[in-house]
């Protein structure tokens, strides 16, 4: 694939390169993909929770928080016998 970047986009990159932040242009072009694929799927993530939330599908905070804890409280001790 070859990319014609905005010169502002460009410098920007090869700046990014040159104050020594990533190796190489497609390194950093990469890691811009990569947050761009996280934001999409964050995005997905709060759409299908709009549409819970629509739908009566939804949990009180405490039992979140318990839920929270519970799983912080397993990967404690999953640490602690590693």
């Amino acid at each position: 694939m070859n990319l014609n970047l905005p010169s502002e986009v460009n410098d920007f990159v090869k700046g990014l390169v040159a104050q020594g932040r990533f190796t190489s242009e497609e390194d950093a072009i990469v890691e811009g993909v990569k947050l761009l694929m996280g934001r999409e799927q964050l995005r997905g993530e709060i759409q299908r929770g709009v549409r819970q939330l629509d739908a009566g599908e939804f949990y009180d905070e405490e039992t979140v928080f318990n839920e929270v804890e519970a799983e912080i409280d397993k990967a404690e001790a999953e640490q602690q016998g590693s």
